[in-house]
């Protein structure tokens, strides 16, 4: 998402900005917004776990938003105008940008300064996915008593995996998501930090996944990861590696969310003999 619209927006001038929904906000008014970013120049698109920001020249602080399941920009005129909820206006560009969310899931936050950004950031995020050391990774997982697909998908443990990409990298190094997090041995730590890092990059050159409808890249097109995925979506179909078919179920502490797995590419883990009190 980010690196689809960094070209259509960094450096350039807002215009104006219409917020057609302030239901998304937080911590400001539609007016308050629409004031402090009007006539402002987009320094830098960025990314931090899950969240976009845009920052802001000359002291005019940051936007951060939030998509979520349903959330996402478009540099195209999207198909149901009654899901904007943003409406950009920059300089170079006859079109709008748009930030569409059919559900209303997501959060629009803007702050004062990178100083407090970072601290909301920090208050609900641990390191960045694709920047986390493996010592690092480790550590943050011996802390948890959890299983190691919830573990994963704490925004607080590590940010940026969600239900699709935590299924594909735990088939990637052949781990059950419900093996507990703190349990993993030195080498699978290495093999799921590689996996990490390995995952999401292809995810992203793929430029996300789209399997409801709910997200399209900036240019409204399906992303294209779930065409060459391995096991998420892909119930009942043969295992890529093994033949056996692939398994979907759902786990505690997940939030309703399924997951997908081979089970014998994916061995469950043992139970423990310890008596039950």
């Amino acid at each position: 998402m980010v690196r689809g619209l960094r070209p259509a927006l960094e450096g350039r001038r807002v215009r104006s900005l219409t917020v057609h929904d302030s239901f998304l906000l937080e911590g400001c008014t539609a007016e308050e917004l629409e004031r402090r970013v009007g006539g402002a120049r987009v320094s830098q698109v960025s990314r931090r776990g899950k969240w976009v920001v845009l920052a802001l020249g000359g002291r005019r602080g940051l936007i951060v938003i939030q998509p979520r399941m349903t959330g996402g920009f478009r540099l195209v005129p999207p198909e149901r105008s009654e899901h904007v909820r943003l409406e950009f206006r920059v300089d170079g560009r006859s079109e709008a940008i748009w930030f569409c969310d059919s559900r209303r899931l997501g959060k629009v936050a803007w702050y004062a300064g990178t100083k407090e950004a970072q601290l909301a950031f920090d208050r609900s995020h641990g390191p960045d996915a694709l920047e986390i050391g493996r010592a690092d990774l480790a550590a943050r997982l011996k802390r948890t008593r959890r299983s190691i697909k919830p573990a994963l998908m704490d925004q607080k443990v590590l940010a940026g995996i969600g239900n699709i990409y935590a299924d594909e990298i735990l088939f990637r190094v052949r781990l059950h998501p419900q093996k507990r997090a703190s349990s993993l041995s030195a080498p699978e730590v290495g093999r799921l930090h590689a996996a990490i890092g390995q995952v999401l990059a292809e995810a992203i050159v793929a430029e996300g996944s789209s399997f409801d409808g709910g997200y399209r890249t900036v240019l409204g097109r399906d992303g294209g990861f779930l065409a060459q995925n391995a096991v998420y979506g892909r119930q009942g179909e043969p295992c890529p590696e093994c033949g056996t078919p692939v398994v979907r179920t759902r786990f505690e502490g997940l939030i309703g969310r399924s997951t997908h797995f081979c089970p014998k590419c994916q061995p469950a883990p043992r139970r423990s003999r310890s008596k039950v009190r």
